[in-house]
């Protein structure tokens, strides 16, 4: 029988996470780090965050670089903020850094922004697309503190329009949840209290031109009126 080779065995076991895995998972395929550093040398494998690599075949995508983030983060880490938001598909919204919540523990990497609550409840952390990755009213609310005002609102009526959440959720989550202080809370009770309850914007273009009416004083338009 043909052993298996250390590449082929790494492309196994990572063939689900984009070519991502951990110094822990090359020692259970009986890789030694010194193998390990030997195919980081030769240009197969590269140390993306501490103890986590990607194949150097499989070509680098943000995707990819979260999976890695949360192979650090270890088992109870979530995608959230910005990473939450490009996880879910929200319209605009990129992330820079991937952005997790952590363990409450001291890692520290700078190429990972890392938020440590001591509260998971909030965030309302769910598996989507196969990742773990904070509650969509929950992303919604850091996208609030992290956007500006019209990206943000984008973001969120694309959430609406894919029925990812709706107005009442987004209230209901907020009296449960929307402590005073809390960042992004204030801007996003002051967007509902502007956005259609029911229908959401069909487009950015229909964003763009509410936002541009409501900043010149017209307040009073119908949106989505029938032509006869």
């Amino acid at each position: 029988m043909t052993r298996e080779s250390p590449t082929g065995a790494l492309s196994r076991i990572s063939a689900d996470t984009l070519g991502v895995f951990t110094g822990d998972d090359a020692l259970a395929l009986d890789i030694s780090r010194k193998r390990l550093w030997s195919l980081h040398r030769a240009g197969v494998v590269q140390r993306v965050f501490p103890d986590v690599y990607r194949l150097t075949a499989v070509a680098p995508s943000h995707e990819q670089s979260l999976r890695a983030a949360l192979r650090w983060g270890g088992p109870e880490s979530a995608a959230a903020g910005r990473s939450g938001g490009e996880w879910y598909g929200l319209e605009g919204v990129r992330s820079i850094r991937p952005e997790i919540l952590g363990p409450r523990n001291n890692k520290r990497c700078p190429a990972i922004i890392v938020h440590r609550p001591v509260d998971l409840a909030p965030f309302m952390i769910r598996t989507y697309r196969g990742l773990r990755v904070t509650g969509v009213e929950a992303t919604l609310v850091a996208l609030a503190h992290l956007l500006e005002p019209e990206a943000f609102e984008i973001a969120c009526e694309d959430a609406r329009r894919r029925q990812l959440t709706s107005v009442p959720s987004l209230r209901t989550y907020l009296k449960r949840h929307g402590k005073a202080g809390r960042p992004g809370v204030a801007p996003l009770r002051a967007l509902l209290d502007q956005l259609d309850p029911k229908h959401p914007s069909r487009s950015t273009l229909e964003v763009k031109t509410r936002r541009l009416l409501v900043a010149n004083g017209i307040t009073d338009f119908t949106r989505e009126f029938p032509l006869t």
